[in-house]
């Protein structure tokens, strides 16, 4: 077999060629790990609004069980032993109308940046 023939194959890749698959392979890649990185901070971001939903609905059923407090905002942790956790603010707030006042509860988490707010109307008893 000549030497021109041989070179001239067609038989194998190029260098060339197999660049070009590996810069399409490197660029799925980054894709689908920046894909992966940005659903997992999405799902912690849905299961703290779901937690922070839930604390905010078991303080509004706890005042719902019991008298309800003077009109007044106190604010603290949900869990001292937990400082990085979920912080509360309650707002009890008069209405135009005798005996019904408005109630918010808002969980905050990750330091302030994000809330979960729960609003009601309750009936003094």
């Amino acid at each position: 077999m000549d030497i021109s023939k041989r070179l001239s194959s067609k038989k194998g890749m190029t260098l060339l060629e197999i660049m070009v698959a590996l810069a399409i392979v490197s660029i799925a890649l980054v894709s689908l790990v920046s894909l992966v990185s940005t659903s997992m901070g999405l799902e912690e971001y849905a299961r703290r609004m779901t937690e922070a939903t839930m604390i905010a609905d078991d303080r509004m059923k706890e005042l719902e069980r019991m008298e309800l407090p003077d009109p007044g905002k106190i604010e603290g942790l949900i869990d001292r032993n937990d400082p990085s956790g979920y912080f509360f603010t309650q707002t009890i707030s008069e209405t135009i109308i005798d005996d019904v006042r408005l109630v918010e509860i808002e969980i905050f988490w990750d330091k302030r940046r994000h809330s979960v707010t729960l609003t009601a109307y309750m009936l003094k008893k």
